[in-house]
């Protein structure tokens, strides 16, 4: 388990001061929860996953924001959480916050019903994924190892009543809302004076997790892409603030590295398919790309492959090679080869 940073203040230009809460929301990966202060109620941004270490950790850090910068902050003083997006390790933990704080909760509507309504979205998006699985040539025995990876089980979470449904432009107690899909359909950085807390849609280290379209609406690298280019038009920011990785100092460069990152891989799965013999499934080239993954790393190769294809095919740089198999077939293997 990689060591926790400390719990650290940051304070924005318009007075707000913004405390990051670190916790180990997954067994091998750590997330970033804020606790702003200075607004007309105390806000958290994202819940953590509900994990019984991530709750602990997470009460601990409000307990050093009151002993170590002295602010007389209890849990039942909390009045709003908003979510940056629906996914488990942002808002797991909502629950039971929402249970022992009374707070209201806020979220972009494209995600609300991740929320509200979490055994629909866990039924209808483990449908979607089995199915983008089966089209990408993964076998059966693999299959089901990758989908318990996924996550999404009727009754892991219990749903939550969302107060208010978030809307690109809006100032919700002085925080500016950006509605950034691509990462998630109703992912939103919130931008607090010239802090922005941008949760998974741009990490320092590494580039933000992609998802099929055919997966989730509002997903795919092509919105993804385009929600970069939004944020790059916002600003200036003094920071940025991810759920997870550490801070960034400079949006210009961090944006470009990721540009580059973007062109890369593309020209990568591009590359493997000009030197191929034959046409090839998503799997085969996930095992190209990245080599043979197996538990959650497999489900992040895939993901981010069926991505990029998804991508390449919508802009005519790639086709399906057997339109006949896929024209017979309820739900054929999708092999790809040069436009």
């Amino acid at each position: 388990m990689p060591l926790l940073p400390p719990v650290k203040q940051f304070v924005s230009d318009t007075g707000v001061r913004v405390y990051r809460i670190p916790c180990d929301v997954f067994p091998r990966l750590s997330g970033r929860v804020y606790l702003l202060l200075g607004l007309d109620v105390p806000t958290l941004v994202d819940a953590g996953s509900g994990a019984e270490t991530c709750m602990r950790q997470l009460y601990e850090g409000f307990e050093q924001v009151r002993s170590e910068y002295g602010e007389p902050f209890e849990l039942g003083d909390l009045g709003r959480v908003i979510l940056t997006h629906a996914h488990i390790d942002h808002f797991g933990g909502l629950p039971e916050i929402v249970r022992r704080s009374g707070a209201e909760v806020a979220v972009h509507e494209l995600d609300q019903r991740a929320v509200s309504a979490y055994d629909e979205r866990a039924v209808r998006s483990r449908h979607a994924f089995d199915r983008f699985l089966r089209q990408a040539g993964v076998e059966p025995q693999r299959r089901g190892a990758v989908l318990d990876e996924f996550g999404y089980l009727k009754g892991r979470i219990q749903s939550v009543p969302v107060t208010r449904e978030l809307v690109d432009g809006e100032m919700l107690d002085g925080i500016r809302v950006i509605h950034t899909p691509g990462h998630s359909p109703g992912h939103v950085c919130l931008a607090v004076g010239d802090l922005l807390l941008a949760g998974d849609h741009i990490l320092s280290r590494t580039v933000s997790q992609l998802w099929p379209e055919s997966v989730a609406a509002w997903t795919g690298l092509g919105h993804y892409l385009d929600s970069v280019e939004k944020v790059a038009r916002t600003g200036p920011y003094q920071l940025l603030l991810s759920g997870h990785e550490p801070v960034i100092h400079d949006l210009g460069e961090r944006l470009e590295q990721i540009h580059q990152a973007h062109s890369r891989r593309l020209e990568r799965l591009l590359e493997i398919l000009h030197t191929s013999a034959r046409p090839m499934t998503i799997d085969e080239l996930s095992e190209r790309m990245y080599s043979r993954q197996q538990g959650y790393p497999a489900l992040l190769a895939l993901t981010d492959v069926g991505a990029r294809v998804e991508h390449l095919e919508e802009r005519g740089r790639i086709v399906i090679a057997d339109l006949e198999e896929v024209a017979e077939e309820a739900c054929p293997v999708l092999r790809y080869r040069l436009a």
